[in-house]
């Protein structure tokens, strides 16, 4: 959830890690809050669950374009985990050197 949340928040441009850690702090769980929260920082909107959670509460409401470019940042996340994960497969089916 973190690696995720990470690669998010740079498809995104660039968020807070500090302020990452606090939003996903305010989930109950110790994993969700972190893709979530970087989400909601990355795209500037307001995340919730009703009677639970506020996931940057000053954000503005989501609109239906925030659909798109959440597709966008995830599809970038993507990208490059899977480029991570081949260069680490290369370098491992190469006894770890270059």
């Amino acid at each position: 959830a973190r690696i995720t949340a990470l690669l998010l928040a740079l498809a995104a441009g660039g968020v807070s890690l500090v302020r990452l850690r606090t939003e996903a702090a305010r989930t109950p769980s110790p994993n969700s809050g972190w893709p979530m929260a970087a989400m909601a920082l990355g795209l500037g909107v307001r995340l919730g669950k009703p009677g639970g959670y506020v996931l940057h509460a000053d954000g503005r409401v989501a609109t239906d374009q925030d659909s798109a470019r959440a597709l966008a940042y995830a599809s970038k996340a993507l990208l490059a985990f899977v480029l991570i994960v081949q260069a680490a497969l290369i370098l491992i089916a190469n006894g770890g050197s270059a």
